[in-house]
């Protein structure tokens, strides 16, 4: 399974979507490590960022749902 989780850029004011496998250390599809943050302090965050997403993640998550569906 898979999830999605945000980065909070700093002194950027965005964030960045990751695809993570849930079955995994929470390393992005990308190879990033991210930290677990609360999701209050998330919440705060997403509030008041643009947002985006990952494009190396993006793209290893679709690879990944191409080769399962073969």
């Amino acid at each position: 399974m898979y999830e999605m989780r945000a980065e909070s850029t700093v002194g950027r004011g965005e964030l960045i979507w990751h695809v993570i496998r849930k079955d995994v250390a929470p390393s992005a599809l990308c190879g990033r490590f991210l930290a677990q943050v609360s999701p209050t302090a998330l919440l705060a965050q997403i509030e008041a960022a643009a947002e985006r997403y990952c494009p190396s993640c993006m793209t290893a998550f679709s690879s990944a749902v191409r080769s399962h569906g073969r």
